[in-house]
């Protein structure tokens, strides 16, 4: 992948790409629209379609815990009953897509990327790092392509130049799609 390439010209292009689909939900359909007149998704669209998943699952006999980042993003800290077999996770997964569908699937992903990749890089690592460097974590000599060497490693966190479960490192993960957790 090219350094800087983007997903879209704009987060209002890929809104109208969205709109497009004939399988949007009501809410789905009328949060793209308001987004695409406002160049956004707001923030109370986002946390009812967060409320809505979550409530599904508690219904589906999942507890789940969140943390609410310094972006507005949220973040997955337990789920309980952990899943422990491979039938328990297959479980969880199709509950977790069933309640997701029409509700956070795609608000979820596309205010995502607004709140934490906004130059719409198509790199996950290139958009933790920006975002990294823009709260002051790394330098410029720091890259996409390091992050990503770091994260595929078997770090202790010793190797990160940056605190990496501090609440600005993981709301550029979490923004950049990217789940990273050191105990």
């Amino acid at each position: 992948m090219q350094t800087g390439e983007r997903i879209a010209p704009s987060l209002v292009a890929l809104f109208e790409q969205y709109l497009e689909r004939d399988d949007l939900s009501d809410f789905e359909r009328t949060t793209l629209q308001q987004a695409r007149q406002s160049g956004k998704i707001r923030a109370q669209d986002y946390e009812t379609a967060h409320a809505k998943e979550l409530s599904c699952l508690t219904d589906n006999g999942y507890a789940i815990t969140t943390r609410k980042l310094s972006n507005g993003l949220y973040q997955t800290m337990t789920i309980a009953p952990l899943p422990a077999s491979d039938d328990e996770v297959d479980r969880y997964l199709d509950a977790s897509d069933r309640c997701a569908q029409g509700v956070s699937k795609i608000i979820e992903s596309l205010y995502t990327l607004q709140q934490g990749n906004p130059d719409l890089l198509s790199d996950s690592y290139e958009a933790a790092v920006v975002c990294l460097r823009k709260a002051g974590l790394v330098d410029d000599a720091f890259t996409g392509d390091r992050l990503e060497q770091l994260i595929n490693s078997d770090i202790s966190g010793q190797e990160l130049p940056f605190e990496p479960n501090l609440d600005s490192a993981q709301s550029c993960f979490a923004g950049a799609g990217l789940a990273l957790s050191i105990d």
